[in-house]
């Protein structure tokens, strides 16, 4: 496959949003120069030449309709992708995570391609009026409800102050939305401190929002797309102080909630495609960042030097930013020769982390999942767990369940940088939970793209002590961004939407289901059915989200839109709710549900938080964040 029809295959999204670079506007040159982080002054330069919507229409059909018109890949269909502006999709093109694919076309036709795509104005969130009353007033930042990704820096995900229970839940109702602007999907998983909640955006906004109405408190514009959740930090009463995120073009923030401002930016990782996916783990005063990368997609270039990034953890210090240790999960990729289209290959290199690391304060250690290897040679560390010294950063053990697995998006597309004898891209997505059950035995489990769940001993060298082949697997799952544990079972949303040839013939398992902690013997299982009714975007069933779970019930958000309540005694669906509606115009913008993919749901009290919307894969996209609330009970019980 030629260079100059690599276009017609690349098929990943368009997600980078405006930052220190030219960006381009309905014809009109944007130039940028933010302050520290921060959205800077903009300036409105007339450009030479405004774009041709009938160029760009004829450009696109011939350089990326292939993908983004059936969703192959991670491409977004068309209409997510006129969710975005026209400045945001010129910059993905020219700095963004397409600028590889996008390198053979001129200017003046990235132009033309991000007129043709995007909208010609950002749309805006305002401060309500209530909500300015509220920001000019004592906000109420305490107590901490839900102040990282894993409820918890064990990954759990287990809320045990919910009033939501199995007698109440057919009694949750919709109580307010929150529209993202010009999104097309929304993945940050809120966090909540008193009557305040945080979430960022596709946009690169850190948003406050209050927690009873929906109503936007205040934002804050960083560089780039904000994926992950906003970790809270409390002061010496207890309340919400400060807040650390990432972004993603690897940049990691700490951010003052009362002076508004920002404490310091840190460039977690120097490889162009660095990125984070994973959130923040916070303990005491340290940070741990787990960094992943975009450079498989960057492999579907024939004329890039694939590969050369490998993952790694980042101890920070939270109040400076600066750096305590850095640990990488392989050695520095060196020269393996070149591949067919004469360009040097490299290796080992990849096993990125992409999730949340989990704190073992007993131990004094993290452990985490990895990814797996883009290029061969493999190295020992890709598709396993890990166990490193919180304190130095030091390697404890190594529990690898997959070796030999080298894969990057060449694999599917223009071959020539895929590795030989590839596959099958078994990452661990989901991060480690470190729980305990009735006896007392602490436990590590784990659930990987394979379908297949995994308990460790932690005090015995990450010792495998059973695993349990729980869904077919897949490339996107199998068990894919996360579990919970009520240290009794470990509940598994399985996502069996994807297939490798080789498991074909084995039955997809998508829905719920509960395993025992200590034996790993399936304890129910819940397939759920699909809300799709002849949908012609990738539509499914599969719970590729993470879980929650409160006392009596589990929470699961489908790929078909679709939320659901399970009992945690039986599987038994104890109420379901379609977020994929249109929910009108929401604080001045279009809203509406797709897809719940990545971040699952949070419960705060009587109230359950999720977003919905996913354009990535094809699949549907959406820009809401969603509460439900429980309503009260109209018997009169004496």
């Amino acid at each position: 496959m030629i260079f100059e029809n690599l276009g017609k295959l690349v098929c990943q999204y368009l997600i980078m949003p405006i930052s220190s670079a030219l960006l381009i506007c309905s014809g009109t040159v944007i130039a940028s120069n933010p302050a520290s982080g921060a959205q800077g002054e903009v300036k409105l330069v007339e450009s030479a030449e405004a774009a041709d919507n009938a160029a760009g229409r004829e450009l696109f059909q011939t350089n990326c309709a292939l993908c983004h018109e059936h969703g192959h890949g991670e491409a977004p269909l068309i209409p997510a992708l006129k969710k975005l502006t026209s400045a945001h999709i010129y910059n993905v093109l020219n700095f963004g995570v397409m600028a590889s694919q996008a390198g053979h076309l001129l200017p003046s036709e990235r132009l033309s391609i991000a007129s043709y795509l995007g909208s010609e104005k950002a749309d805006l969130v305002s401060v309500s009026r209530e909500c300015k009353a509220r920001a000019a007033s004592t906000v109420s930042m305490s107590p901490l409800h839900v102040g990282n990704w894993g409820a918890g820096i064990h990954n759990e995900r287990a809320i045990k102050e919910s009033l939501i229970t199995g007698k109440n839940v057919e009694r949750l109702s919709l109580e307010w939305v929150f529209a993202f602007p010009n999104s097309g999907r929304a993945r940050s998983q809120p966090t909540v401190a008193g009557d305040t909640l945080f979430v960022g955006g596709q946009d690169g906004k850190l948003y406050a929002i209050d927690l009873t109405s929906g109503c936007l408190l205040w934002d804050y514009q960083v560089e780039a797309e904000i994926r992950s959740a906003i970790s809270v930090d409390v002061d010496e009463e207890g309340k919400a102080s400060r807040l650390y995120f990432g972004d993603f073009k690897a940049n990691v923030y700490g951010y003052d909630i009362k002076t508004k401002k920002l404490l310091w930016k840190k460039k977690a990782d120097s490889h162009l495609n660095a990125t984070l996916t994973g959130s923040l783990t916070l303990h005491k005063n340290t940070l741990f960042v787990p960094i992943s990368s975009l450079e498989i997609i960057s492999a579907i270039n024939p004329k890039y030097e694939c590969c050369t990034f490998r993952g790694s953890i980042l101890s920070l210090n939270k109040m400076t930013g600066e750096t305590i240790w850095q640990t990488y999960t392989g050695s520095k990729p060196v020269p393996q020769g070149k591949n067919s289209a004469g360009v040097i290959r490299y290796g080992p290199s990849g096993a990125p982390i992409w999730s949340t690391p989990t704190v073992d304060v007993k131990r004094g250690r993290i452990y985490f999942g990895t990814g797996e290897n883009y290029t061969h040679p493999t190295s020992d560390t890709s598709d396993a767990i890990i166990a490193l010294s919180m304190t130095s950063g030091a390697v404890a053990w190594v529990n690898q369940v997959t070796p030999n697995d080298a894969w990057n998006g060449a694999c599917g597309l223009t071959k020539v940088n895929c590795p030989e004898n590839f596959g099958p891209d078994f990452d661990f997505g989901a991060p480690p939970i470190l729980t305990v059950g009735p006896s007392g035995k602490d436990i590590i489990l784990a659930g990987q793209k394979s379908g297949r769940v995994y308990a460790f001993d932690p005090d015995d060298g990450g010792k495998l002590l059973w695993q349990n082949q729980v869904g077919r697997g897949g490339i996107m799952g199998g068990v894919h961004w996360g579990m919970a544990s009520d240290r009794e079972r470990v509940y598994v949303g399985i996502s069996d939407t994807s297939v490798y040839q080789r498991d074909a013939h084995k039955p997809a398992k998508s829905g719920m289901h509960a395993l025992d902690i200590y034996t790993g013997k399936t304890l129910w299982s819940e397939l759920t059915e699909a809300n799709c009714d002849g949908e012609k975007w990738k539509c499914s069933a599969g719970i590729s989200a993470a879980v929650t779970v409160v006392p009596g019930v589990v929470f699961g958000g489908g790929l078909d839109g679709m939320l659901r309540a399970f009992d945690v005694s039986s599987g038994a669906v104890l109420w379901e709710v379609d977020t994929r509606i249109d929910y009108g115009l929401v604080n001045g913008i279009e809203a509406k549900g797709g897809s719940i993919d990545s971040d699952g749901p949070i419960i705060v009290g009587d109230r359950l938080l999720i977003n919905s919307g996913y354009d990535k894969w094809g699949l549907a996209a959406g820009n809401v964040l969603l509460s439900f609330k429980v309503k009260p009970s109209t018997l009169n019980i004496k």
